[in-house]
């Protein structure tokens, strides 16, 4: 937009008949004496005291008794000036704009680009054509629509992240409620309130990343780590013998989280009466060592589930999990038994995928008392943990791992959005 300025209805009337103050000078100045009483001045111009202002702030006048007397006659006026020059549409001193803004003798007036059009010939049709309808009186270019044109590309979630948001959002919709929780974890959540034995081959199966310089965990409940170690050392109140033993030192190391099960055991343990029935479930990163290569990674994402309540049972899991398949393109879905240590009766799905066969998809089970009773939850807590890596590999259709997490621009841009 171009800004200009106009006169307005005021500076207009001082243009034709001068200012106000030039008014005054030019009646005192006609004067015998150059002096003129305050009364008879006052009734010989309009505008009076606006003129009698200016003239005093500039010491063209200044007041003797009752009379006005002039004090010098000025030859030029640069604000008489300005105002025809404005009226000329010339150049204006922007001092001299600023005064005539503040005294309301001038206003900005806007030129739309759009103006500016009519007659020539536009390539783009504008909101500004539009509303004003000019655009019935530009010329438009033609277009070739034959000719090639520059491929546009764009922004877009990365294709792991779409599958990921894909999954949160059909999970929000089964009324589950997102969670998260630390990278950096102790054994305590990540092991020993899974009811996984203090140094038992059991945990070989989650081989972890120890965190460097000896920094232990504190013990901000202890009745919970009290419950926690007797479970393990005779079983506590759960029926179970435990496994005879618990490392409290053990405990408290930290580790890179292995598993997002450690999450639901936090959420377990915050979890009061009247939050029951409850469903939380976590998709955030694990670390385990690992040969990079194209089907394995250090660093991966697990998509955990609980659902808490009374009366759930076995065939209400193998729904959940049913339902989950089913958002990638699962044709059919199996079931066989498993072992978990956390978990009774435990269990693996297998999905049917399209031009893939029989592809396994994650474990689950039903929390073991081991694991509900000493975080203070009695009732029955279905738990599920998907390999959402492997899913999205399926669902996009790729065959390394390496490119969920790929930079590659090329194969970013191409890669068809996810739906």
């Amino acid at each position: 937009m171009v800004k200009n300025y106009e006169l307005t209805p005021e500076g207009r009337d001082y243009l034709k008949n001068g200012l106000p103050e030039k008014q005054l000078v030019d009646i005192l100045n006609k004067q015998p004496m150059k002096s003129l009483p305050f009364d008879e001045a006052k009734k010989s111009i309009s505008n009076f005291y606006i003129g009698l202002q200016w003239a005093l702030k500039n010491k063209w006048a200044k007041s003797f008794g009752k009379d006005l007397v002039l004090a010098k006659y000025p030859e030029k006026i640069p604000e008489q000036k300005a105002l025809e020059e404005v009226d000329k549409g010339g150049d204006v001193e922007q001092k001299l704009i600023d005064v005539l803004l503040q005294r309301k003798l001038i206003k900005k007036i806007v030129t739309s680009e759009a103006d500016k059009l009519v007659g020539k010939e536009v390539t783009t049709l504008t909101p500004q054509l539009l509303k004003s309808g000019l655009w019935k009186q530009v010329k438009f270019q033609k277009y070739d629509v034959s000719v090639p044109v520059s491929k546009v590309y764009p922004g877009k979630l990365h294709p792991y992240r779409q599958v990921i948001e894909e999954v949160k959002e059909k999970l929000i919709g089964l009324g589950f409620v997102e969670a998260k929780g630390p990278l950096v974890e102790s054994y305590f959540w990540n092991d020993d309130a899974l009811f996984m034995p203090s140094d038992h081959p059991a945990r070989g199966i989650h081989d972890v990343f120890m965190v460097k310089g000896g920094r232990q965990a504190k013990v901000l409940d202890e009745n919970l780590w009290k419950r926690v170690g007797e479970t393990h050392t005779n079983g506590w109140k759960t029926g179970s013998s435990g496994w005879g033993n618990w490392n409290f030192d053990l405990a408290r190391k930290l580790v890179l989280r292995s598993q997002t099960t450690a999450v639901s055991a936090r959420t377990l343990v915050k979890l009061k009466k009247e939050d029951i029935p409850h469903k939380m479930f976590v998709i955030d990163k694990n670390f385990r060592p690992d040969v990079i290569d194209a089907k394995h990674f250090i660093e991966f994402d697990q998509c955990e589930g609980i659902v808490a309540g009374e009366g759930l049972n076995f065939r209400h899991l193998l729904g959940y999990l049913k339902e989950i398949a089913n958002t990638f393109g699962a044709e059919k879905v199996r079931f066989k038994p498993s072992y978990f240590p956390f978990t009774e009766p435990s269990v693996e799905g297998v999905a049917l995928i399209k031009d893939m066969g029989w592809v396994e998809f994650g474990g689950a089970g039903i929390f073991r008392p081991e694991v509900t009773h000493p975080l203070g939850v009695d009732v029955p807590v279905l738990a599920w943990g998907l390999g959402i890596g492997r899913l999205a590999m399926i669902k996009l259709g790729i065959s390394d791992i390496r490119y969920l997490y790929s930079d590659n621009l090329d194969w970013l841009r191409n890669k068809e959005v996810v739906r």
